[in-house]
């Protein structure tokens, strides 16, 4: 029976571009928008998420935490700061630095932000109106939007969505952790992305 290779971490991280051609590479035509979202951890996995998906932006609204600014830009105070950084680096894993991203208080002046320049938008959220990801058409560029654990995404953005699609459960759970969501609808929408962007992977080269 022959041996299966499996890759080290550091076999994995030799086979990465490096940061400079990681910068000039092209990103998919993908955002992201979290709203309120309340654990830091789910935020950091949404930063490792959009690393991993090699997303547009990731844009942070409301409640929804983030690492540091720069010393100007920051009107946070420094304990929440370094809470903040401690938290979402716990399961970012490192990858903050190669996310682009910003914060906005306001969710809707993202929205309409990204609909002028040409992005569709799709809500992730359970409704009378929602269409299962399976059946879900997405065009591109897209901004993807989650909302809060329990609440989930508020009504003003469900109608400024252009779509609004479910993942369906076959379990007596309601619904699945928000950062797996991202994971499941990420997968889905960059499955159907026309062009599909190079891996970094030691098979993709």
């Amino acid at each position: 029976m022959s041996t299966i290779k499996t890759f080290s971490t550091d076999e994995l991280v030799a086979a990465k571009p490096t940061l400079e051609k990681f910068k000039s590479m092209p990103r998919v035509p993908i955002s992201i928008l979290l709203d309120n979202v309340r654990s830091l951890q789910n935020v950091g996995l949404f930063f490792r998420l959009c690393d991993g998906f090699r997303v547009n932006r990731l844009y942070l609204t409301g409640i929804t935490g983030y690492p540091p600014l720069l010393p100007k830009q920051e009107t946070r105070r420094p304990g929440v700061v370094e809470h903040a950084e401690r938290e979402i680096q716990k399961t970012a894993i490192q990858t903050v630095p190669f996310v682009t991203w910003e914060y906005h208080e306001d969710p809707m002046a993202v929205v309409r932000k990204e609909k002028e320049e040409g992005a569709s938008v799709g809500a992730v959220e359970l409704t009378d109106k929602s269409i299962p990801s399976s059946e879900a058409s997405w065009s591109f560029p897209l901004l993807l939007i989650f909302g809060h654990e329990r609440e989930g995404v508020q009504q003003t953005l469900l109608s400024a969505a252009d779509s609004i699609t479910h993942i369906s459960m076959f379990g007596m759970g309601n619904s699945h952790n928000v950062a797996v969501s991202g994971g499941i609808i990420l997968s889905a929408a960059f499955a159907s992305l026309p062009t599909p962007p190079a891996p970094t992977d030691p098979l993709g080269k």
